[in-house]
């Protein structure tokens, strides 16, 4: 009976252990997970800019710099009264006065463009083709003159005179393309547009004597 018994406990072991030995054969295989590759620093992946490695510094603002150019915007226009010259057939002189309303030095230099309008009706004015225009500075609130030259319209009987009825003057001033609209009445000028006169022209900007 014994022999029997260790028998029979022999092949449950060993039935065991083919059973483990089954279930061992259907477990899924499982790769072996590789060590992770170094991270390297941000730095090394991203090399500085060119450009910003060459760049110079900003420049300070407003340095070396000098007073900028007058603009429409920048001055207020006025015209006071010409003085007739005595001779009959003499020229006039009207002085436009232009200020500076800004709060920063502005120059000018050179004629501004000036044109009478009357009605539908333009024309613009001769620049004068003298060589002595001169940088005028115009600081806030200074100002600065210019002479426009004219033949005044004497009335009906004068030969060869055709007058021209100004309602408006637009004057731009010198190297600015923006415009100033005066009003001028009462000193209306021969009509000179088919026949222009040495005795019609603006003048170059200057400083008040």
């Amino acid at each position: 009976m014994r022999i029997r018994q260790l028998s029979s406990a022999a092949a449950a072991v060993a039935a065991l252990g083919v059973s483990l030995t089954a279930c061992a054969d259907h477990r899924p295989a499982v790769a072996p997970v590789a060590p992770a590759a170094p991270v390297a620093p941000v730095a090394a992946e991203l090399p500085l800019s060119p450009a910003l490695e060459t760049a110079a510094p900003p420049a300070p603002v407003g340095a070396g710099a000098g007073p900028r150019h007058c603009t429409a915007a920048d001055l207020r226009a006025t015209v006071s009264a010409g003085a007739v010259a005595s001779a009959s057939d003499g020229p006039a002189v009207e002085r436009i006065e232009l200020a500076n309303r800004s709060t920063a030095t502005c120059t000018m230099k050179g004629s501004p463009t000036v044109r009478l309008v009357s009605g539908a009706d333009a024309w613009t004015l001769p620049g004068s083709r003298s060589d002595q225009a001169r940088t005028v500075t115009l600081p806030p609130g200074g100002t600065a003159n210019v002479l426009v030259d004219y033949r005044p319209y004497r009335g009906r009987g004068q030969r060869g005179q055709d007058e021209f009825k100004v309602t408006s003057m637009v004057l731009t001033p010198p190297g600015d393309s923006g415009q100033l609209t005066v009003h001028w009445e009462g000193a209306n000028p021969q009509d000179r547009r088919t026949a222009p006169q040495p005795g019609t022209q603006v003048r170059p900007v200057t400083a008040p004597r």
